[in-house]
This record gives structure tokens, C-alpha cells and sequence, in this order.
């Protein structure tokens, strides 16, 4: 299933070619109410990976939390070789918040990519940033900080926004947000080198111009596509311009012998693009685990890869095969997709409950889903080593006697919110569904709504479904063996009454 934003770029540049009058903002949906602002967002994001990380800005990015003042673009005109051209440009580099509490972001070239397709955009040329340079009516001195393995880290990233800050905000007065801002970050550029065989999955950068107008950065290909520091900026620019005043796009000036000079002085730029993969898929989150594989190419997985395998008797509307969750050495594993920032989330799936009845002392297996993860995906436990805990609401059921349980784990800790031990020990085919919307939780197991309760400890997080072996043999482990996995933003109908609570 392609991410949602894929299925949009045509309708802006279409819009913007046809109409350059409509052409001079850009296209982002409106700020949600209560999306974080930049001060809010850093401690959001500290802790992720880069590839974490990313995932998050973008859906933040792609569902409007940008600054009014980056949405409306500066029309940049220049004159060579006996042509005119105007092309549009952000005022300023990426940023996420609000007018008043805005971080502006580094991004990889992979996560500006994904952007400058979202909003019908494409990344500038030296040239270009050469071009946005002269004309800035905000210059301001650039603002190094010492190189050391921490430039590539969100705290030093809010370092030097906090500094630039300080720089943009001391001359607001006579210029406002909104006016063309350089001299505060090195720029993601395009460029022919990108596809010459040499500099496959590496990140050009270039800029940073002095109050004397010479660039820190020269063109720089040195590091690989993933990097981005504190003085990496995304300047995006406008796909749809005009050349002597009639509607084209930069990437076909970029390719035209005679014309690619009003934008490149690199000669023509056939690619002017990053070779990057698909943004992984947004909500909702629907996979059937068909023979075939998995149809959802956003699964991360926790410690092994899941399978898929022939399952009978088969799932409710299933094909009979599923995916199977465990880590055969033993212990927990799970998978899970989502953004750290999913608040609102109604997770579904179906999985087969096999009744095992050991003795207690060798053991039984815990299935589940989960909701609100923290990214660690350690579903209601920690690693041997107790490094990695795990941190989310999840609902389990036990081969050993049957029992459900709705888990609340803190850094690997489990409490079930339960007030009684609930237990279905039969055999078959169980749809599990945690329901997050706001503070408000639902637990509902095979239809029956098992708990409704209002919890606050985990806001946001991950989804998935999960894995634990309690056996002393892992030889008795077969696995959580799922299908027909949802997750939407939405949640769906309730069952009328609290039927059954606690009673069986």
C-alpha cells in the first residue's frame, strides 16, 4: 500500500502549472490543533534513530505541523542568457512548530526527498542557493559550533536553532518572518554528481555564505546519504515556474540544453532528484500476510525475521496462511509499524489461541498486540541482559490456562489493569483490539469488551503484535501466529454492553 502522500503530488503540481497565481504557497494541510511545538517536539525525538526520527518529522511535516511563516514563497527572478526566470522558494529552511516556537530541523536527503515530492518541490542547485543568497533581505553571519561526534545529535541540533533564534529574533522588527532568510545553514542540494557512478547513496551539500557572500561549504559529497548535523538545511523550491513568462517546472529547465543555465552552473541535470526508496506506509495499516509475503514493507522487527506459514484451521476471511512472531532461541520478539508520534490508534488483528496446558513449571507462551510502544519493542518485558524494557499497553493471552490480560508496561514491568483475573481457555481462532483515543483505552477480546479505562502513562508510540515464551524447553515454543492485522485512526463499532466482564 503506498504512503498517502504518494497518492498527492500530482494534484500541486498540476495547480501550480496552471495557475502560478495559486502557486506562491506551499502545499501542506492546515497545522492540527495540539500538534507539538518545536521546543515540545525536541524531547519527542531525542532519543530515536536517525531512521526513527525521520519517520516522525515526516509524518509531523506531511500532516501540517509547519510555521504559517514557511508556507507562503519568495518569488526569486533572475536574467541569463537573454532569458528570464522566477522560481519560488521557502523563506527559510524547514521548520516544525508554530510562528512563535519553531525548530529548524536537519534533515537527510532522503527525508527531503520524500518532502519535496509531498509538497510538489524538488531541492535547489548550487546555483539556486547562490541565487536565494543574493536576494535574502535577511542576512545573517553564520554560527559554527566545534566539530565532535555530538553535531549529528538532536541536543546540539536545538543548540544551534537556539542561536539562530537569537539571531532572527534580535532584527524582527524591521524584518518579519516570512522575509528571505541566508547565512544560517548549509543547504541539501541536487547536482550531476549524484548519478556519475561514483557518489551513489551519499548527501551534497553546499553554502552557508559568509556576510561577504562566499560559501563555508563548497559542493561536498563526502558523507553518506543518512548523515545530516546541526548545519544541514532543507530549502525546498517550487517544481512549477515561468520562463519568459510562460509555466514550466525546474526539472524541465534542468534538462534543457539551453536553458538549464538559469539554474545550474553544473551544466544539464538530467536527475534532479535523490535516488531514494518510497516513504513507508501511513495509516491505515492493513496486511493480510498472504503466501506471498508481507503486503506492508514498514514492519520493523525486533529480533528475527517473522514468517509466513500454512496455517489450518484458517483464520476468519483468511487464506490459509499467517505470519508467525517468535524468536525460536527463546524469549520475546515481536513486530511493529508506526510512528513514535500515534497517538490516536485502533489496532485489530486475529490469532490463533492454542491451549497448552503444561505443567507450571515448564512453562507457557504469551500472544498478544500492542499499542503506544515506545520503539523498543519489547512488548511486556525486557531483554536477558535487561537493557532493552519494553513500555506500552498490550493485550495477552496465555497458553497455559487461557488467561487475557490488558498489560500496562513501564520500562519492562507488566501490571494488568484488570481488577479481576479474566481467562478463555479454548482453542481457536481469538481477534484481538486495543482501541487509544486520547486517555480513554478499550480492550476488546473476541468482540467482548474485556476493560474501558482512562490511563495517561503512554500518549504516543508504536503498534504491533508480540511474543513471549515463559517455556523452560524452547523446544515447546511455536509462536504467535496472526492474520488479518489493522491499524486505523479511527475506532471502530463498540459492542453495546460490557457482556461477560470478568464472569468467565
Amino acid at each position: 500500500m503506498p504512503h498517502p502522500l504518494l497518492g498527492v503530488l500530482v494534484a500541486p503540481l498540476i495547480a501550480t502549472i496552471t495557475g502560478l497565481g495559486m502557486a506562491q504557497t506551499l502545499a501542506l494541510p492546515p497545522r492540527p490543533p495540539g500538534a507539538p511545538t518545536g521546543s515540545e517536539l525536541v524531547p519527542m525525538i531525542t532519543d530515536l534513530s536517525w531512521s526513527e526520527r525521520e519517520l516522525v518529522l515526516c509524518d509531523q511535516i506531511t500532516s501540517g505541523n509547519v510555521p504559517d511563516f514557511l508556507r507562503d514563497l519568495v518569488a526569486i527572478t533572475v536574467n541569463r542568457s537573454g532569458h528570464v526566470a522566477t522560481f519560488y522558494v521557502t523563506p527559510d529552511y524547514l521548520a516544525l512548530g508554530t510562528d512563535d516556537d519553531y525548530f529548524l530541523m536537519p534533515m537527510t536527503p532522503i527525508l527531503g526527498q520524500w518532502l519535496a515530492d509531498f509538497t510538489g518541490c524538488c531541492l535547489p542547485t548550487r546555483r539556486i542557493v547562490n541565487d536565494v543568497y543574493a536576494a535574502a533581505t535577511v542576512k545573517l553571519a553564520p554560527q559554527p559550533i566545534a566539530p565532535s561526534p555530538e553535531m549529528i545529535t538532536v541536543p546540539v541540533f536545538d543548540q544551534h536553532n537556539t542561536i539562530v533564534w537569537g539571531q532572527r529574533s534580535a532584527v524582527l522588527g524591521t524584518h518579519p518572518l516570512g522575509e528571505l532568510v541566508g547565512g544560517t545553514k548549509k543547504d541539501v542540494v541536487i547536482t550531476p554528481l549524484l548519478h556519475d557512478g561514483a557518489h551513489d547513496n551519499r548527501v551534497a551539500i553546499y553554502g552557508w555564505h559568509q556576510l561577504d557572500g562566499t560559501p563555508i561549504q563548497n559542493l561536498y559529497l563526502g558523507h553518506v546519504d543518512w548523515y545530516a548535523d546541526y548545519s544541514h538545511g532543507i530549502r525546498l523550491v517550487q517544481s512549477a515556474m515561468t520562463v519568459d513568462g510562460l509555466p514550466t517546472t525546474v526539472q524541465a529547465v534542468l534538462a534543457n540544453p539551453n536553458l538549464a543555465v538559469l539554474l545550474s552552473d553544473e551544466g544539464v541535470v538530467t536527475t534532479p532528484r535523490y535516488n531514494v526508496a518510497p516513504p513507508p506506509e501511513g495509516f491505515p495499516y492493513i496486511d493480510s500476510f498472504p503466501s506471498t509475503g508481507r503486503e506492508l514493507s514498514s514492519w520493523i522487527d525486533r529480533f528475527t525475521t517473522p514468517e509466513i506459514i500454512a496455517m489450518s484451521p484458517i483464520s476468519p476471511g483468511g487464506d490459509g496462511h499467517v505470519l508467525r512472531v517468535r524468536d525460536p532461541a527463546g524469549g520475546i520478539d515481536t513486530t511493529r509499524l508506526g510512528s513514535a508520534t500515534d497517538s490516536e490508534c485502533s489496532v485489530v488483528c486475529d490469532i490463533y489461541c492454542e491451549l497448552r496446558p503444561f505443567s507450571p513449571s515448564e512453562g507457557f507462551e504469551r500472544l498478544g498486540i500492542f499499542a503506544r510502544d515506545d520503539g523498543n519493542g519489547m512488548f511486556e518485558g525486557t531483554n536477558l541482559a535487561g537493557t532493552i524494557r519494553g513500555s506500552n499497553y498490550a493485550l495477552t493471552w496465555d497458553s497455559l490456562d487461557g488467561r487475557v490480560q490488558c498489560l500496562r508496561t513501564i520500562d519492562g514491568v507488566p501490571t494488568d489493569l484488570l481488577p479481576m483475573q479474566v481467562f478463555r481457555p479454548t482453542t481457536g481462532w481469538r481477534e484481538f483490539r486495543i482501541d487509544a483515543f486520547g486517555d480513554d483505552l478499550t480492550f476488546v477480546f473476541d468482540g467482548e469488551v474485556i476493560l474501558q479505562i482512562t490511563d495517561t502513562t503512554h500518549p504516543s508510540g508504536q503498534c504491533g503484535i508480540g511474543y513471549h515464551d515463559y517455556f523452560t524447553n524452547n523446544a515447546n515454543i511455536i509462536g504467535t501466529r496472526a492474520d488479518n492485522f489493522a491499524a486505523t485512526e479511527t475506532p471502530g463499532p463498540l459492542p453495546s454492553t460490557l457482556s461477560g466482564l470478568l464472569q468467565r
